[in-house]
């Protein structure tokens, strides 16, 4: 397999992966027929195996990149979020939400520490993830559906944001192996 087709591959993953991120509560709200009162919510619905399939899948391949990348905090992410559809809010209370937490601060912590460009981007859309918790929590303004439609959202475009500069990266490292003749 050339490093073209490989690119093109791992590319198509973490596309498919932030595009998920993006869609998934717009999917969620469009199969009920409604928002309910959080993502989790959806679990309890009469469209709880479209709740299971998006977080599954968005779990996988989240976790896939991680380990691609050799990111543990990414890989490590894309498990928590495979525990939410696996943890029922109402019948794993702690679990799901211990869970939930970490996943929402391991999403933060990734967008502050591990990337180097956009920082100043990637601050505001950590604080605007912050803002619709606290507007939740404490303001009492939106509801927790959307509080955490938000930072998925944001996890979304974040990650699409790393897909466009590795792919800048990668597509460099191939034309330096067609250049010096390393071309497998």
């Amino acid at each position: 397999m050339s490093i073209k087709n490989l690119i093109k591959r791992f590319t198509k993953y973490e596309l498919i992966t932030g595009i998920l991120c993006i869609l998934l509560p717009f999917i969620l709200i469009a199969t009920n027929g409604g928002v309910l009162s959080s993502i989790s919510a959806y679990a309890y619905s009469t469209v709880d195996f479209i709740y299971v399939f998006l977080l599954t899948i968005a779990g996988t391949l989240i976790t896939v990149v991680g380990v691609r990348q050799n990111k543990r905090l990414i890989w490590i992410i894309g498990i928590l979020l495979l525990f939410l559809p696996l943890t029922p809010y109402k019948d794993y209370k702690t679990i799901h939400l211990i869970a939930s937490i970490l996943f929402f601060i391991g999403i933060s912590v990734d967008m502050i520490v591990d990337t180097q460009r956009l920082y100043q981007y990637r601050i505001f859309m950590v604080v605007t993830m912050v803002l619709a918790f606290v507007s939740y929590y404490i303001l009492h303004v939106i509801s927790l559906f959307w509080a955490e439609s938000i930072a998925i959202i944001i996890f979304g475009v974040n990650f699409l944001l790393d897909l466009l500069k590795e792919k800048e990266d990668l597509e460099d490292v191939d034309v330096m192996n067609i250049t010096y003749g390393n071309n497998e």
